[in-house]
C-alpha cells in the first residue's frame, strides 16, 4: 500500500491554515462580541475563546465536502468503469478506461484520478490485488458506497463473465443513493438559507439600534444588566448556530 495515500476522514489542513482559520475565526467572532459588550477586553476573551470551536467546525466542514466530493466522483468512475466492463474489457482494463475518462472530466489533481492511478501503479509495479488496494481505498474514505464496492469487488474479482453485470448494478444502487441524498440537500436548502438569516438578525438589530443615537442602547453596554443580557443572548445565539448545523446535517 502506498502510505502517501491520504486518509480522508481526518483533516489534512496543515498548521498555518488550522492558524489562519482561527484567526479570522476569531477576530469575526470578536467584533460581534463587541457589538453586543463595547467592552474590548471582554469581546477579545469571547471571540478567541469561541474561535477554538469555529476553527474545529470550518476544519469537520472541509473534511465533509472533501468526502462529499469524493463520493461524487466515486459515482462517477462506477459509471465509466461499469461502460468499460460491459464492453467486454477486463478489470484491469476496465479501470485504465475508467481512469483516462475521469481525466477528461477532472483534473489531474482530483482525489479519484490519483487514487485509480494509484491502484492501477500498486497492482503493475506492486503485484497487489485489486481487491486488497480497493479495500484500502475504502478504509482510507470511510464511506459507506466505497466500501459496499470493495466488499462486491472481493467477492467477484476474477469472475469475468459477470464482471460488468454486478459493476452495473452497484453503480446503479450508488448513483441512485447519492441521487436522492442529493434530492434531500436541495429540499433543505431554503430552510437552511432561511436559518442562517434568522441567526443574523439579533446582529442587524443590534447593529441598526446602535447607530440610532440618543443613548438607546446606552444601557446594554453600561450596565450590570445589560451585560448580562447581552451574555445571554450571545449564548443562545451560539446554541441556535449549534442546532442549526447539527439540524442541517443529514445521512442517509
Amino acid at each position: 500500500m502506498n502510505p502517501n495515500m491520504p486518509v480522508y476522514y481526518r483533516c489534512n489542513m496543515k498548521k498555518v491554515e488550522h492558524v489562519l482559520a482561527y484567526l479570522i475565526c476569531s477576530l469575526l467572532i470578536t467584533g460581534i462580541a463587541y457589538l453586543f459588550y463595547h467592552l474590548v477586553p471582554i469581546s477579545i476573551l469571547v471571540g478567541f475563546g469561541a474561535g477554538i470551536y469555529l476553527e474545529k467546525v470550518y476544519a469537520d466542514s472541509t473534511v465533509k465536502r472533501r468526502m462529499t466530493a469524493l463520493r461524487l466522483q466515486f459515482r462517477d468512475f462506477l459509471e465509466s468503469m461499469s461502460v468499460a466492463a460491459r464492453a467486454g474489457n477486463v478489470e484491469v482494463k476496465a479501470l485504465e478506461s475508467a481512469l483516462a475518462d475521469l481525466k477528461i472530466s477532472y483534473s489531474v489533481k482530483a482525489d479519484i484520478v490519483k487514487e485509480v492511478e494509484n491502484i492501477l501503479k500498486q497492482y503493475k509495479q506492486g503485484g497487489i490485488e485489486l481487491k486488497f488496494l480497493f479495500e484500502d481505498f475504502a478504509n482510507r474514505s470511510n464511506l459507506e458506497d466505497i466500501r459496499s464496492f470493495a466488499t462486491i469487488y472481493a467477492v467477484i474479482e476474477g469472475k469475468n463473465d459477470r464482471f460488468g453485470e454486478i459493476v452495473s448494478q452497484t453503480s446503479e444502487i450508488i448513483g441512485d443513493k447519492i441521487e436522492i441524498e442529493q434530492e434531500i440537500h436541495t429540499v433543505i436548502s431554503a430552510a437552511k438559507s432561511e436559518t442562517n438569516m434568522m441567526l443574523m438578525m439579533p446582529i442587524v438589530i443590534v447593529v441598526a439600534m446602535s447607530f440610532m443615537g440618543s443613548g438607546f442602547m446606552d444601557a446594554l453596554f453600561t450596565t450590570l444588566a445589560g451585560h448580562l443580557a447581552a451574555t445571554v443572548a450571545l449564548v443562545f445565539f451560539g446554541i441556535s448556530y449549534a442546532l442549526a448545523t447539527k439540524a442541517s446535517d443529514i445521512k442517509i
